[in-house]
């Protein structure tokens, strides 16, 4: 297990965070900057971008596992040069999911490859067996399938040099020292921890169970993408995209620890309250939490990142299966005595 620091992987997920605008408010980032990334992109620009990922946040979290094979040095401008020099039906099969073996579980490899290189029997296969009720997906995989893969390509690189330019620029300096500063941190973490604790630990609540097949796994801290966890795969490696620690950002000393806010959103809902407590029944998954209290599972999500970003609750990488900390329940009491006595 290795920790990887590169602007090209926040500069991609601060596309992804800045495309879901419906979701603006899960971010930990806030709308204010999420507005302020939008002005300085333009409408023109974020356009562009809403059209050539389908307006689908998920194409640029699929662009990591490039990001990671891009030769050294790690920077943007290696990034969009990996990317110019790497075949249009190879970015294709990252944005179908290819490499991740879940859809090859669905779908024949050599289905897939077909598809992607135009032929129609396939594309219809691929669209029969792959997630066919998940609307959606189905659209996306349309989409992608049918478009021109060089020109798919070109609008790629031209959107991702321009955002890296209009908006990732001036952000650079002060989230950098951020990211390099959380993963110095979860290096240390990780010589004191077993591998799976220290997982649990820097992804506060997302738990690790060995995949077959993955026999490398390479940790992404994100600021801009905060709260969430993102995973993708590329050959035998497993790429996590995780949180940086509130350590790493906070800097103010009057501030109320992080940790602290993030509680008190968690249990200041009522619902919010009530799913834990049906947590601790045992494990549910999603749909049966959605079921349970009459909502969506959209929204049921949203409940259940904010519990978890809390470190309230854990859940498995690829699993859909949520449990309650017991061990990490905290004394909130005790954390906000513990602020309000701190010397200002």
């Amino acid at each position: 297990m290795t920790i990887a620091v590169s602007p090209a992987y926040e500069l991609l997920l601060s596309m992804a965070v800045v495309l879901e605008e419906s979701e603006a408010d899960t971010y930990d980032i806030g709308r204010e900057w999420i507005d302020t990334a939008r002005q300085r992109a333009g409408d023109e620009l974020i356009g562009r971008i809403r059209a050539v990922s389908q307006d689908d946040c998920d194409t640029f979290i699929h662009l990591v596992a490039l990001a990671h094979d891009a030769p050294a040095p790690a920077t943007i401008p290696a990034f969009l040069d990996h990317l110019r020099q790497t075949d249009a039906d190879e970015i294709k099969l990252h944005l179908v999911q290819f490499y991740a073996r879940d859809t090859r579980r669905m779908t024949p490899a050599s289905v897939i490859c077909a598809a992607v290189g135009g032929d129609a029997e396939a594309q219809d296969e691929f669209l029969r067996t792959s997630n066919p009720d998940w609307e959606p997906w189905t659209t996306y995989l349309r989409a992608v399938l049918t478009a021109d893969g060089q020109q798919l390509k070109g609008e790629l690189i031209g959107v991702l040099g321009e955002w890296a330019e209009r908006v990732w620029g001036p952000e650079s300096d002060t989230v950098m020292p951020i990211l390099e500063r959380d993963a110095e941190a979860k290096r240390e973490l990780m010589r004191d921890l077993p591998m799976e604790e220290f997982f649990t630990a820097a992804t506060n609540g997302v738990e690790f169970t060995p995949r077959p097949g993955i026999d490398r796994v390479v940790m992404v801290p994100s600021f801009v993408h905060r709260p969430l966890v993102a995973h993708t795969e590329f050959g035998n490696v497993l790429l996590i995209t995780f949180p940086v620690a509130d350590e790493s950002v906070s800097a103010e000393t009057d501030a109320p620890p992080l940790r602290l806010v993030r509680l008190s959103k968690a249990l200041g809902d009522e619902k919010r309250l009530r799913i834990l407590r049906a947590l601790s029944d045992g494990e549910k998954t999603l749909m049966e939490l959605a079921e349970t209290f009459g909502v969506a599972k959209t929204t049921m999500h949203h409940h259940m990142i904010v519990l978890r970003s809390a470190g309230l609750v854990s859940v498995g990488v690829a699993s859909k299966r949520y449990r309650l900390r017991q061990e990490m329940v905290p004394d909130v009491g005790a954390l906000l005595s513990g602020y309000l006595r701190t010397d200002g």
